[in-house]
């Protein structure tokens, strides 16, 4: 393995967990095991991905609700995120720790968070279009490819944070401007549509408010880290903290 390829560290792969959900810890870990050269041990991560958040969800939606209303919202993904942890140090631990004492780069935790929201994106759009799909009175079907096309959307727009580590100043404040902020718009765009198709269930529109938001404090920081690129200042630095913590916030709603 040549220490200029990217792994994803064991804090990377626990917060896509925690927001994502085993099959976006099954997504990182099989990136990690393509570079590690272990292709098969990556396919293999990737099924028992899958298999697992059907189980999950599947005891989940088997609890009685009165008993799951008892139980904290962070208390199951903290759960399944430290038995990840366990397996990825069991895995690929030695790996990872040799990798960082050469100097090797690591993917960011930012765009890690990014690939768990788009796992849960994707996964609650599954879900909730499979509880609703019986119903007649509505097109699950066109809002299912519209939230795929979301998912596509973010992925390109968070490669930013790549390009920030990677790339001159300039080059980020291109990508913002020409393809970064408009993906999120676009996504604006793909929710307004996907609220008007007829007899779509009310938790749908409540969910696509919520990536309404998510979008919007998105297209903020991405103009503000616009400008503190295009300034060379840190004087907008206290502002970015409080985006921050909207979007943590916004995330946090999205994944209960």
């Amino acid at each position: 393995m040549e220490t200029s390829h990217k792994l994803y560290s064991q804090a990377a792969i626990a917060l896509a967990t925690f927001f994502g959900g085993p099959f976006a810890a099954a997504l990182l870990i099989r990136k990690n095991c393509i570079v590690l050269g272990q292709e098969r041990w990556g396919f293999n991560a990737l099924i028992l991905g899958i298999i697992t958040t059907v189980l999950l969800f599947g005891c989940i939606f088997m609890i009685p609700e009165p008993v799951l209303d008892k139980i904290p919202n962070a208390l199951i993904p903290a759960i399944y995120t430290a038995i990840i942890c366990m397996i990825v140090e069991k895995v690929h631990g030695r790996e990872l720790r040799a990798h960082k004492a050469k100097d090797g780069l690591f993917y960011s935790n930012w765009r890690a968070a990014g690939i768990g929201l788009v796992s849960c994106v994707v996964i609650l759009a599954v879900l909730l279009g499979g509880i609703y799909l019986g119903e007649d009175n509505w097109n699950s079907t066109e809002y299912d490819a519209k939230i795929k096309q979301f998912a596509r959307n973010e992925e390109v727009a968070l490669s930013l944070y790549n390009i920030l580590e990677e790339k001159p100043a300039e080059k980020a404040v291109e990508f913002i401007e020409t393809t970064g902020i408009p993906k999120w718009k676009e996504n604006i765009e793909l929710l307004k549509a996907m609220d008007t198709l007829e007899g779509i269930p009310s938790e749908f529109t409540e969910y696509n408010e919520l990536l309404r938001s998510y979008c919007q404090v998105r297209i903020d920081m991405y103009t503000l880290i616009a400008k503190i690129l295009d300034e060379d200042s840190e004087s907008y630095q206290e502002e970015l903290q409080k985006l921050d913590k909207r979007l943590e916030d916004i995330i946090s709603r999205l994944s209960k």
